[in-house]
């Protein structure tokens, strides 16, 4: 009719149901009409409209498009999508409900030339993470430690609890997806496993956790703490292990420790004691300089090679493995008093702590 802009175009009408009378047609204008042909309106619920066109640049001949019709996207125009329209005709778009409709088409997987074809929105590919939660010395199960599902972007997506047989459970995770699960508890050092998901539904993941505890009896449990031959400084491996000495600490302000320094039998006795004394002396300074109260540091004594755990003495040093020295070569920290005074610190790892490298007197 005039006033058209293309081959078919789209007009609005207005309907006096009382008078039983239509208005004056008026074209929906450039910004939903084309040279081509636009047709097979339908309006949703929503006040959106559907409709067919030839004449944008899509995926085939007639393509099925959209555009709201009272809010902020009006006369904005956009294609379906290739799950929708084909290299072909597709045409006659209605909705059963605001997930699943019909829609007519001529594709070459039809059974005819123009056939009718339905949709409807499918559940997501989901999975499951499960997982129990243990104790690495005792293997005992642990209840109540912190689980997080984190995902590549490194979002934390969920945060759970084990419950008192120490299992988790992550529901609904998505298929073909990378996760990381951490679990961590108070005066534990955390774990982590990673899950790779496939593309089979409902599949059950399993991710158990082992958590090794800074507590065992009356010491603050780490790995050994490496100094470089011959030296006291404590290097940036050992500042790792000792900010869990840190955490823990922070964690029961009412703890006070004693540190003890050991060496294997190698060199003299006096020379083993005075540098194992400067080593613990220094692990002490470390403390300080990470808040730790000069108060709640009972001693820090260099014993050398006067507790040796095994026969590596002296008579004895050409007959031991470095395995067997090496346990000689240790620092403890031995609970004198408290631990019961438990707050609410996040139990992960604090970053490295950089030290002056003259402590002073201790």
């Amino acid at each position: 009719m005039p006033g058209a802009i293309g081959g078919t175009d789209l007009f609005k009408v207005i309907l006096d149901i009382d008078k039983n009378q239509y208005g004056i047609p008026k074209n929906l204008g450039s910004e939903i009409n084309t040279e081509g042909m636009e047709m097979f309106p339908f309006i949703s619920e929503d006040n959106t409209l559907y409709f067919s066109s030839n004449g944008r640049f899509g995926f085939g001949l007639l393509d099925i498009y959209k555009t709201g019709l009272n809010n902020k996207e009006e006369n904005k125009v956009y294609n379906l999508g290739e799950s929708i329209n084909s290299n072909m005709d597709d045409f006659a778009f209605t909705l059963k409900d605001e997930n699943s409709g019909y829609f007519s088409s001529n594709r070459t997987t039809g059974k005819g030339d123009d056939d009718v074809y339905s949709f409807g929105s499918t559940s997501p590919c989901l999975q499951s993470v499960v997982g129990v939660v243990t104790d690495s010395l005792s293997n005992s199960i642990l209840p109540e430690a912190t689980v997080k599902l984190i995902d590549a972007s490194g979002k934390v997506l969920k945060e759970v609890l084990s419950d008192v047989g120490g299992n988790y459970t992550f529901a609904k995770v998505a298929c073909d997806s990378e996760y990381t699960i951490i679990g961590s508890k108070l005066d534990y050092v955390s774990d982590q496993e990673t899950v790779v998901t496939n593309s089979e539904r409902g599949k059950v993941n399993q991710a158990d956790l082992v958590l090794k505890a800074l507590i065992v009896g009356n010491e603050i449990v780490i790995n050994p703490i490496f100094f470089d031959f011959d030296k006291y400084i404590v290097r940036d491996d050992a500042e790792y292990e000792l900010e869990k000495i840190v955490t823990v600490m922070n964690n029961h302000s009412d703890m006070i420790i004693k540190i003890e320094s050991h060496t294997d039998s190698r060199g003299s006795k006096s020379y083993n004691r005075s540098l194992s004394d400067k080593r613990a002396k220094f692990t002490q300074y470390y403390l300080y300089t990470r808040g730790i109260a000069k108060a709640r540091i009972e001693s820090a004594i260099g014993y050398g090679e006067d507790q040796l755990l095994n026969n590596c003495d002296d008579a004895n040093t050409n007959n031991c493995t470095e395995e067997e020295h090496q346990r000689n070569r240790r620092s403890k920290f031995i609970i004198v008093s408290g631990g019961t005074n438990v707050k609410a610190v996040d139990p992960s790892v604090a970053p490295l702590h950089k030290v002056d490298k003259k402590p002073g007197k201790n």
